[in-house]
Parts: structure tokens; C-alpha cells; sequence
């Protein structure tokens, strides 16, 4: 008797659910729309003005996950001021932030949930910031390496600051299911990320 083996058919998760390519898209194009249009804030450096992408990658990663922040950030990048160079420096807060906030958004107490998304964009947002400022130094040669010390963590980082955390906060505290972090990490199973994402009760 010839012993038949049956074979399984493995059903393979797709990389990005359907929401996850909708959160794309859509803060994709609004992201490369205002860097394409200039919808800018004026007073940064010499010949570049602060951006208004930190709104779009936040949401996009606090909704969509690091791969789909990391999307979004290429688009900006491409799109901005400073081109492609500008991408690894978002990428680095995409991934701090895709760490850090699915135990932020767990916090029951809306007041402290806010509070630690603001702890978490800060530490973000701090590491992002030695991109450019390496970047903006030894690269581009825009100023030298001591000023900017003086002037990024002095004023600009402050500015940046209030562009990345006021808007998704605003809606974590008014619409927080439409931020829960219902994504995993690609190396994460499903069971996995359901424990690590969570809903606000």
C-alpha cells in the first residue's frame, strides 16, 4: 500500500493588509502634496524651512506600523527639501516610535497616555535629530557642526517638536480607536501582535 501524504497549503499572511496599503496611499500623497506644494513654515535654516511631515509620518506609524511610516517617510523624502537624503534621518523616528507606542496607546488613564506619546515622540524625535544635524554639518555644509548644537536643541528641535506631537495627539485624545496599533512587526505572529497592540477600554 503506497502511504499518500497530504500536502497543507500554508496560508501566507500578506506583508500589509488592506488598511495598511489604504494608510499608505492615502498619507502618502498627503505628505508629498504639501512638501510639492511648499506647505511649509518659514524660519528654520538657510534655504530650508520647517516641514509639516512629522504630522503625516506619526499617524501613518501610529496607525499603519513601521513599514508603512517608513513608506510614507520615502515619499516625503523624495518630494522634500532635501530629497532623498532626509529618509534614513524619519526612518529612525519611525522605528522608535513603532517600538515605543503600542505600550504608550495601552495606557488606560487618558491624561498619562498622552503624556507618554509625548515622552515617546521626544525620545524620537531626539535621535532623529543627530541625522541632520550630521547631515545639515559634514554633508550639505549648511552650518557648522557647534551652532547647530546651539541652535537645533536650543530652538528648532522645540518647533519640530510641537509639528510632530499636537496633531496626533489631538486625535489619540479625541478618536483613539482610529490610531490603535492593530499592525505587527514582520517578524511577529498574529497572536503576538494582538497582545502587543491592544485596545483602549
Amino acid at each position: 500500500m503506497q502511504s499518500t501524504r497530504q500536502t497543507e497549503l500554508v496560508q501566507r499572511q500578506p506583508i500589509l493588509s488592506a488598511r495598511q496599503v489604504a494608510i499608505t496611499v492615502i498619507f502618502g500623497a498627503i505628505a508629498g502634496a504639501f512638501e510639492l506644494l511648499q506647505i511649509t513654515i518659514p524660519g528654520y535654516l538657510p534655504g530650508v524651512n520647517f516641514s509639516l511631515s512629522g504630522i503625516w509620518i506619526s499617524l501613518a506609524t501610529m496607525i499603519g506600523g513601521p513599514i508603512v511610516g517608513t513608506i510614507v517617510a520615502f515619499v516625503d523624502a523624495i518630494t522634500g527639501q532635501v530629497g532623498i537624503l532626509g529618509w534614513p534621518g524619519f526612518t529612525i523616528h519611525v522605528l522608535i516610535l513603532a517600538a515605543l507606542y503600542p505600550r504608550v496607546y495601552r495606557i488606560q488613564n487618558p491624561t498619562r497616555r498622552l503624556a507618554g506619546y509625548l515622552v515617546a515622540t521626544m525620545i524620537a524625535l531626539f535621535f532623529q535629530y543627530w541625522w541632520w544635524i550630521a547631515l545639515y554639518s559634514f554633508v550639505l555644509e549648511i552650518i557648522p557642526f557647534r551652532a547647530q548644537l546651539i541652535l537645533q536643541f536650543g530652538y528648532a528641535y522645540w518647533v519640530y517638536l510641537a509639528i510632530y506631537f499636537l496633531i496626533p495627539a489631538i486625535v489619540l485624545a479625541r478618536a483613539p480607536q482610529f490610531v490603535a496599533p492593530e499592525w505587527r512587526w514582520p517578524w511577529q505572529k498574529p497572536e503576538d501582535a494582538g497582545d502587543e497592540g491592544g485596545r483602549v477600554r
